[in-house]
C-alpha cells in the first residue's frame, strides 16, 4: 500500500532526473515495471516525481532495477535534504553561482557547494537560461558528481557520471576527459584500482589528443593518486611531479597545495623524511592561509603517520588529534579522515596497553564505519579485525 503522506521533492526530482537521463517517458517506465514483474503506473510515478507521496520499499526496489542503480542511492538522496538550507537566492546569476560553488568546493564546504551546483544544473535543465547545449549540461552534472564524491556518496556520483556517458557523442573531448577522471576517482574509492588506472589513462590519452596541458596534468595527478594508495610511492611521486609541472599557472591553488602535500608524504615514505616533513609543513601553512581545510587535515594526518613511523608517539598523537579536530570543524565533517585518525589513535592505544582509550576509539571506529563507503587501507584492516571477532 502506498504511503500517502507527503513525499520528498528531492527524491522525486532524483527519480525524474534518472528517467529523463535514460530517455524514458512515464509510460515507458510503466512498461518496464511490468516486464520486471511489478507494477508502477505512470500516474503513480508522476506523484513520486512531484513529491506528493513516498514509494513503498517494493516500488523503490523495482525503480532501482529499472534505472540500474543501487537501492542505497535513494536513502543517500534523502540524506541530502540537509543541504536545503544552503540553497542560493533565486536572483543570483548562473556565473555568480558557478564562482560561489567553486569557492565553497575549494574551502572544503561540500554540502554548500553541492546545493549551489544542483541549483545550476536545475536551472540549465529547466530551460530558465535559454537553450543550453548538452556539453554545458554535462559540465554541470560533472560538478555535481565530483562534489558527491567528496561527500562520500560514491554510488550517487557514479550514477551522475554514467548519465553523462550515455550521451557521450554530444560531449566534447575535454569534458569527456574530466568525466573519465571523476569515474576513475570513483572506482579508486570503491577499491577497484585496475579500473581506476584504466579510466585515468583513457582520460590522459584524450587530453594529449586535444593537446590540453591542464587536463593532462589532472590525469597524471589521478594516476599518481592510484599509485599512492597502493603504496607505490616512487611512481606516485614521479606522476605528481609531472602533474605539478603541467599545472603550474593553470590549476587552482587548492590542487597545487594538495599536490605539494602528497609529494611531501611520498618523499618521507621513500626515506627522505626531513625533506618530506618540510614540504608537508609548507603545504600546511599555505592551506591554513588560503582556507583549504581539507588540505590542512591531510597534511596533519600525514605528519602524524610519519611521526608514528619515526616512533615519536607524542608528536604523532598531537598531529592526529589536531587533524581530528579540523576534520570535525566547519560545516562539513570529513568522515574518511575522522576514521583514519581514529584508527591510528586506536592502534596507538592498543600498543601502549591503554584499555580505556582503546575502547573509546573502537566505539568511534564502529560508528564512523557505518557512514563510510570508501575503500581505505585502514578500513580494510579494521574490517578484518571485526571479522575475526576481536571487536566484541
Amino acid at each position: 500500500m502506498e504511503q500517502e503522506l507527503r513525499g520528498s521533492p528531492r527524491l522525486g526530482n532524483y527519480l525524474r532526473r534518472l528517467r529523463v537521463g535514460y530517455g524514458l517517458s512515464l509510460r515507458r517506465v510503466e512498461d518496464k515495471a511490468k516486464s520486471e514483474g511489478g507494477e508502477i503506473d505512470n500516474s503513480q510515478l508522476s506523484r513520486y516525481e512531484r513529491g506528493r507521496c513516498y514509494p513503498s520499499f517494493d516500488k523503490l526496489c523495482l525503480l532501482a532495477n529499472i534505472f540500474n542503480v543501487p537501492i542505497q542511492n535513494f536513502s543517500e538522496v534523502l540524506d541530502l535534504e540537509r543541504v536545503e538550507s544552503f540553497q542560493p537566492a533565486p536572483s543570483t546569476t548562473i556565473e555568480e553561482l558557478k564562482a560561489e560553488a567553486n569557492r565553497e568546493w575549494e574551502q572544503g564546504n561540500y554540502s554548500r557547494a553541492y546545493a549551489i551546483y544542483e541549483t545550476v544544473l536545475g536551472r540549465l535543465e529547466d530551460g530558465g537560461e535559454g537553450e543550453v547545449d548538452h556539453d554545458a549540461l554535462a559540465r554541470a552534472r560533472f560538478n555535481l558528481a565530483r562534489t558527491l564524491l567528496r561527500m562520500g556518496k560514491i554510488s550517487l556520483a557514479e550514477t551522475e557520471l554514467r548519465l553523462i556517458l550515455r550521451r557521450h557523442r554530444e560531449v566534447s573531448p575535454a569534458t569527456m576527459s574530466l568525466v573519465l577522471l571523476c569515474l576513475a576517482a570513483a572506482h579508486d574509492e570503491k577499491g577497484d584500482k585496475y579500473l581506476a588506472l584504466l579510466e585515468a589513462e583513457k582520460s590522459l590519452a584524450i587530453a594529449r589528443q586535444i593537446d590540453n596541458a591542464e587536463y593532462q596534468g589532472y590525469a597524471l595527478h589521478c594516476i599518481a593518486r592510484t599509485h599512492f594508495v597502493q603504496g607505490d610511492f616512487a611512481n606516485a611521486m614521479e606522476s605528481f611531479r609531472e602533474a605539478r609541472a603541467l599545472l603550474e599557472g593553470r590549476a587552482s591553488g587548492y590542487d597545487l597545495t594538495l599536490m605539494r602535500i602528497n609529494i611531501g608524504f611520498c618523499q618521507a615514505m621513500l626515506g627522505r623524511v626531513d625533506r618530506g616533513i618540510r614540504e608537508l609543513k609548507e603545504g600546511l601553512q599555505i592551506a591554513g592561509r588560503d582556507g583549504y581545510r581539507r588540505c590542512s587535515t591531510y597534511a596533519l594526518l600525514f605528519l602524524g603517520q610519519i611521526h608514528l613511523m619515526k616512533e615519536d608517539q607524542k608528536k604523532a598523537r598531537d598531529y592526529f588529534e589536531e587533524a581530528e579536530l579540523m576534520a570535525h570543524g566547519g560545516g562539513e565533517r570529513y568522515v574518511d579522515i575522522l576514521f583514519q585518525t581514529a584508527f591510528y589513535l586506536w592502534e596507538m592505544a592498543r600498543a601502549s596497553g591503554n584499555q580505556v582509550q582503546e575502547k573509546v576509539y573502537l566505539g568511534r571506529l564502529k560508528f564512523l564505519r557505518s557512514q563510510l563507503d570508501r575503500h581505505l587501507a585502514e578500513v580494510d584492516k579494521f574490517d578484518q579485525f571485526i571479522e575475526q571477532g576481536k571487536g566484541r
